[in-house]
């Protein structure tokens, strides 16, 4: 993710070969193999002095080492001379931005996008509502209506105005095409406001970079709108017997929305070719996803929960024949068109009986985990610190459901995590960390769990940890688990009777 890097940080980009010439040691950044989030540690000597510092390590040969403006800077004729180019350095490295974007990155972001033809993916029987795909629709300016997006400060503060970000010269292509393409559309226009944030590039998980204003300062004065967002579970809950699905996406799901108008200097940002605002609600802003939440319910409302879900810009629908199934997608596609929301062909799937959904693969047979999630969970290294083990707890966690006894395998890695505690990576954390691991390329397919089938807990209860699984007949009476409990116990709890932990243990299975 691209961060800003603070003092001591950064004084130098090193290229790939000074690592074979100067046999550098490396280490990542977050564990991730970047080309640009790789750095290693760097010694070099000033009156027989060593400073250390470190260097991000690059590929990219335009790139000129700041090393050399610190040499620049720090004349050997004098020790003053010598301590003000140093400490001129630091102040360099405090300011520098790294963005760990890749020449690929930047490559693939500058590249035209190639229009595919609506007509040529989406089934005939649906032709009907092409216009829903119309990418000439996506980029037009939506009106201004009831759902506009408002920005609500605390009472006694204003947006603060951030500082600009520096950029290579390859983000900098980058942001003048993004800023032409939106300035073309409507979508932003030049701005005198006297608020700021600042921007930046985050790497797409497909590849190439996506525009991103640092919000952050705004969103902590903001008032939060608290709309809830759907609970997966409940989601998962409602296709126990559905056996085709199709998937939609909203193109540009929060562009759809105007900012409140008189309200779009909040928006202003930051870049070297000026100061812009936003006329339309940008990615980045803490209650974004509450306002589309609540205008995509709006917009499915009859048919939420009878044959449609959405999660923000990801809808679902799911029918249990094909012949009701076109007909609920079509209600959906009028519906959408009828609210001004297009729909982004590329990541559409219609009438399958497979599905990849909120991170998990849908079938009739039941739901699994992601492989690519669990190839990223299974190849993570060993944490080093406290934030890297709340980093892989944090994501294993939306998995803890199909883990036989999660909390108790985590239980060594949890206490890692506790305030006032040191950081010991034993025998005991590398095995709980290497048991997790191994359980996600073993966890079973889940069972769709149907509300009207009698359910079957098993459940167990240590000093520690409750646990449990639920598990439902299929219609060869086979019985299959349909969701794993696991929870620790909070410290009052740990004092109950074992009578009363089991019987706790058989509460939480059922608010599972």
């Amino acid at each position: 993710v691209p961060r800003r890097i603070g003092a001591p940080a950064f004084h130098t980009l090193a290229q790939k070969n000074d690592v074979e010439v100067f046999s550098l040691s490396l280490y990542e950044i977050d564990k991730r193999l970047a080309e640009l989030g790789v750095i290693t540690e760097v010694s070099t000597f000033v009156e027989h002095q060593a400073h250390r510092f470190d260097a991000a390590l690059t590929d990219v040969q335009k790139m000129n080492r700041e090393l050399r403006q610190d040499d620049r800077a720090a004349p050997h004729n004098s020790k003053d001379q010598q301590d003000r180019g140093l400490q001129a350095s630091r102040k360099l490295a405090a300011d520098m931005y790294l963005s760990g974007a890749s020449v690929e990155d930047i490559r693939k972001a500058l590249e035209p996008k190639t229009l595919i033809d609506p007509a040529t993916k989406v089934p005939k029987h649906y032709h009907d509502y092409l216009k829903v795909f119309d990418q000439a629709e996506a980029d037009k300016l939506p009106p201004h209506r009831e759902c506009d997006h408002e920005i609500e400060l605390q009472p006694g503060t204003t947006p603060p105005h951030g500082p600009l970000y520096g950029m290579s010269e390859d983000e900098l292509v980058v942001l003048r095409k993004f800023l032409q393409e939106n300035l073309d559309k409507g979508f932003i226009r030049a701005s005198t406001s006297p608020a700021a944030s600042p921007v930046l590039f985050a790497k797409k998980p497909g590849g190439g970079l996506r525009f991103c204003v640092d919000y952050r300062a705004l969103n902590a004065i903001t008032i939060k709108n608290r709309y809830p967002l759907p609970l997966i579970q409940e989601t998962l809950s409602q296709l126990s017997q559905a056996k085709y699905f199709t998937k939609l996406d909203v193109v540009a799901a929060f562009n759809r929305i105007r900012i409140k108008e008189g309200q779009e200097w909040m928006t202003a940002f930051n870049t070297r070719y000026g100061l812009f605002e936003s006329l339309v609600m940008p990615f980045g802003l803490s209650n974004a996803p509450a306002t589309f939440q609540a205008r995509i319910n709006e917009v499915l409302r009859p048919f939420l929960d009878r044959y449609c879900t959405a999660y923000i810009d990801d809808i679902l629908i799911y029918s249990n024949d094909l012949a009701s199934h076109r007909l609920h997608v079509k209600s959906v596609l009028q519906a959408l068109e009828a609210a001004g929301l297009q729909l982004d062909v590329r990541k559409c799937e219609f009438e399958t009986t497979e599905v990849k959904y909120l991170g998990m693969i849908i079938s009739t047979t039941g739901v699994r985990m992601d492989p690519a999630k669990i190839d990223c969970l299974v190849n993570w290294e060993n944490p080093i610190n406290v934030k890297d083990i709340q980093a892989f707890l944090g994501f294993s966690n939306f998995y803890r459901r199909f883990i036989k006894g999660f909390s108790r395998i985590v239980r060594p890695l949890v206490a890692l995590t506790r305030k006032l505690v040191k950081w010991n990576w034993t025998a005991s954390c590398q095995e709980a960390f290497d048991t997790l691991k191994d359980s996600f390329t073993s966890a079973p397919v889940l069972g769709h769990f149907d509300p009207t089938k009698e359910v079957f807990v098993e459940c167990d209860a240590s000093d520690f940890v409750s646990s449990g699984i639920l598990s439902q007949e299929d219609d060869q009476g086979v019985l299959h688990p349909v969701a794993f409990m696991s929870k620790k116990y909070d410290p009052a709890e740990c004092n109950y009777e074992i009578y009363d932990k089991e019987l706790l243990a058989i509460v939480r299975c059922f608010e599972c």
